[in-house]
């Protein structure tokens, strides 16, 4: 099934006077650890959500970030890993997106092979992927 961008109905009629319609929504998760389930330093932890956030505010205008309490995965090699999740979340129209969304998904593989990440989660539209 291929998705649209927007699906919903208005969620008021009429719509209230110059209100703005951002139907994209779209999130980065930045983990605590690398590829190897190492811990990385606060420090560092906090830079990376802060370049992630730079980032989304210069191609899509703004962001908000959740500092989520934890989240767990199996590692390939079936060990359970634990780390601390920011996700920085950003909506933006149609447009902006299409227009941007090549330049994101660079800077992402770019960031992914930095960091020394295994995968960075992306979700768009609900969809979560491994990137």
């Amino acid at each position: 099934m291929k998705k649209s961008f927007t699906y919903a109905p208005q969620p008021f009629t009429p719509m209230p006077k110059n209100s703005k319609n951002l139907p994209v929504c779209s999130s980065v998760y930045v983990t605590n650890s690398n590829k190897d389930g190492r811990k990385i330093p606060d420090k560092v932890f906090k830079q990376r959500i802060k370049e992630v956030e730079t980032m989304l505010l210069k191609l899509f205008g703004g962001h908000s970030t959740d500092q989520l309490e934890h989240g767990e995965y199996l590692s390939k090699h079936n060990k359970l890993v634990s780390e601390k999740v920011a996700r920085i979340t950003v909506f933006s129209n149609v447009h902006v997106y299409k227009k941007h969304q090549n330049a994101l998904k660079k800077w992402l593989l770019q960031k992914k092979n930095e960091w020394n990440q295994e995968t960075i989660g992306y979700e768009f539209e609900s969809d979560l992927y491994y990137i």
